[in-house]
């Protein structure tokens, strides 16, 4: 299981394709229009339902296992934050004040936990969460530049900002250099900074709460994910989609 699952690089074209859908839907969403964002819904949810219907069959069978797993993971971690965020408004006798930006929340908590999870157990969790950093840094110093490029009226202005824009990433593409060597170090060190940016992505500002908790899940879900899966790994490459493995096949083998 070891070889194979370290042997997967890349998913199978229809995952391409169906994240593919996910990116341009959510950019159709932000910039054309509200109601297009059922084509990030296709990509999102359309793959795993031709797949149960049986008219898509493009995983083997350590795919199948991962996904069905991870999709436990997703009704369980969208249960419980569904649950919260209601007995939350209950307690403070509140209304859903845009009511679509809580509905998004859920729908992306269910998504993104989905998603994680599944690569964590197709990559296993150091080499998962190893490029799910760099993805992650790499977002960043995009949006540094970005913003850099806005913002200087000179080129030491440019190269100042960039110098601080890269010492801002850097911990990322740091840690997703530990995260294979000291994977428990790495994962609390994730968690800390998780903690951090959620009080700092929560406080102040003008947006609504479900705004807030919206930037903070897109954000802090693949340091969370990337953390407990590094704290909980036992063993060097994808040990724990081995244990995993063994656990679903040893009933088999009882038999």
């Amino acid at each position: 299981m070891t070889k194979t699952a370290s042997a997967r690089v890349l998913p199978p074209l229809p995952g391409l394709i169906a994240g593919g859908f996910v990116i341009l839907g959510v950019l159709l969403w932000m910039f054309v229009a509200k109601g297009l964002l059922f084509v990030a819904g296709l990509g999102a949810f359309g793959p795993g339902i031709l797949r149960e219907l049986g008219w898509l069959r493009d995983q083997d069978e350590f795919q199948r296992r991962a996904a069905h797993r991870a999709g436990y993971h997703a009704y369980l971690i969208g249960g419980l934050v569904t649950v919260l965020i209601a007995s939350w408004l209950q307690w403070r006798e509140t209304t859903l004040e845009g009511s679509s930006e809580w509905i998004m929340l859920i729908l992306i908590i269910l998504w993104i936990s989905w998603l994680f999870s599944a690569l964590l157990a197709y990559w296993g969790a150091r080499t998962a969460a190893s490029r799910i950093l760099m993805a992650f840094g790499s977002f960043w110093l995009v949006f540094v530049i970005a913003g850099i490029l806005g913002e200087s009226d000179s080129t030491a202005d440019y190269l100042r900002g960039l110098l601080m824009g890269c010492l801002v990433v850097a911990p990322f593409f740091v840690l997703a250099w530990t995260a294979a060597r000291w994977p428990r170090r790495t994962g609390a060190a994730l968690l800390a900074v998780s903690a951090l940016f959620f009080v700092l992505f929560t406080q102040g500002g003008a947006d609504t709460v479900a705004s807030k908790l919206l930037t903070a899940v897109i954000l802090l879900v693949p340091l969370i994910a990337s953390g407990v899966a590094l704290l909980r790994d036992q063993g060097s490459g994808g040990a724990t989609s081995d244990a995993w493995g063994e656990q679903e096949a040893a009933p088999e083998g009882a038999g």
